[in-house]
């Protein structure tokens, strides 16, 4: 079993009793525990279903706050602000912003990576779409001060990373060397292609303490790309806008729970698929009355370290994940209907060293379209990576095309995996339970 703080079984039920008893949004799943009494925390969170971002839609910006908080005062005096979601995995979603207790859930993980623990106040560079947070240009170049917010300067205002121009990649280049991050945070996919037209263009730029990865899945082929540009140690930090920030990776490679923010619930795939550790997550955020999330589902799949098989860092408290496995949505399913996460593919597309970007796309149960950009002969590394997809999903009608870039999504972020074939996701899984 994994291990919690002392006061985390408290916080837990704290939580679970103010969204019932109290919050609009959650009015009617009161019955479904009434008299419950007696049964532990857990199994109180397991008899309940699962909230989604339709849920929140329909709640709106007040039908989550707890009792006392006026999101129509507060937003009149500025004390929150209303955000939204990207978009990636459903239709975005419109939310209230607490940014205190996002610093405070951010600081919280933190302290999990060596690397970041003794940080406060540090010059932070972000690198990634607009889309996700930032400044836009519309099209157009920003300048310095148009990109700049208290301790932050963000490097890229287009939209899609593919209009950068060499000088536009110059600039960042040069303001990195300006501003002298600390940190760099940044979307996998435009950290790549920045390393990689730095190297192009024969240049090297401030090299940060530390790298943190976020927005995207971090690919194996991404994190390759960048490690050539930037020698320093680079982090996946996971999180979203609705429940803040989820896990850290530490200094050893494994992905730590924030336990002081949020709650992890873990849905393991069904036995039949033999893919053990493997399922997805439902969160709980702790202590933000502002919005009361209750068994959020993220939509994200991760790989469970075994509790037996405690971390090299020294951290025992919480869930520990091996890896993060992408998204549900994208899973994709070889010849027998057995799940191909985000990871597996990434895992066998890393295998062709010519591959810098790519997206495989599942057009029918046994038929595979592949799109790449290859670092050089198209030709050979188009056939290694059509072999490769041929053995995961045990079919050989794959395609695969040489592109000159990938397209974003419509949210600004990169998919790697469609799977267009539509399936029952909740077919797939075992009952929701407490992580053990």
């Amino acid at each position: 079993m994994y291990r919690y703080p002392p006061s985390y079984e408290a916080r837990c039920q704290a939580e679970l009793s103010l969204g019932l008893d109290h919050v609009p949004a959650y009015a009617s799943w009161q019955a479904i525990l009434a008299g419950e009494t007696a049964c532990s925390v857990d199994e109180r969170f397991r008899r309940l279903p699962l909230l989604t971002k339709a849920d929140i839609r329909r709640a709106g910006l007040t039908g989550l706050a707890a009792p006392g908080y006026d999101v129509d005062a507060a937003l009149a005096s500025n004390e929150i602000s209303v955000t939204h979601t990207s978009g990636t995995t459903d239709e975005r979603v419109d939310l209230v912003w607490t940014q205190a207790w996002w610093d405070a859930c951010e600081r919280a993980s933190w302290t999990i990576n060596a690397h970041t623990a003794g940080l406060d106040d540090h010059p932070e560079a972000i690198l990634c779409s607009p889309l996700s947070v930032g400044v836009r240009g519309h099209g157009r170049s920003l300048d310095w001060n148009e990109r700049r917010l208290a301790r932050f300067l963000f490097l890229n205002e287009y939209d899609d990373s593919r209009d950068w121009t060499d000088d536009h990649v110059r600039r960042m280049a040069a303001e990195m060397d300006r501003f002298q991050p600390v940190v760099l945070e940044a979307n996998p996919t435009q950290l790549a292609r920045f390393a990689r037209r730095l190297m192009a263009l024969g240049l090297r730029c401030h090299t940060p303490h530390l790298i943190v990865l976020t927005y995207e899945f971090p690919s194996a082929v991404h994190l390759r790309q960048a490690r050539r540009a930037f020698d320093c140690p680079i982090a996946s930090s996971y999180g979203c806008t609705e429940a803040g920030y989820v896990f850290m990776e530490c200094a050893c490679g494994c992905l730590h729970q924030n336990v002081d923010f949020v709650r992890v619930e873990f849905q393991p795939l069904t036995a039949r698929f033999d893919l053990p550790g493997i399922g997805r997550i439902a969160l709980t955020s702790l202590g933000n009355p502002w919005r009361v999330l209750l068994r959020f589902d993220v939509g994200d799949l991760v790989r469970l370290r075994p509790p037996d098989q405690p971390c090299a860092c020294g951290i025992r408290e919480g869930v520990v994940v091996d890896r993060m496995e992408g998204r549900v949505k994208d899973l994709t399913f070889d010849a027998a209907g057995r799940p191909i996460t985000v990871a597996g593919l990434d895992a066998a597309v890393a295998a062709v060293p010519s591959v810098l970007e790519y997206r495989v796309t599942q057009t029918a149960p046994r038929r595979l379209t592949a799109a790449a950009v290859f670092e050089d002969d198209p030709v050979t590394g188009a056939a290694r990576l059509r072999e490769q997809l041929t053995g995961l999903y045990r079919t050989a009608d794959v395609a695969v095309e040489s592109v000159p870039a990938i397209a974003p999504e419509p949210s600004g972020k990169h998919r790697i995996a469609h799977g267009s074939q539509p399936f029952d996701s909740d077919a797939l899984f075992e009952g929701l339970a407490a992580a053990p």
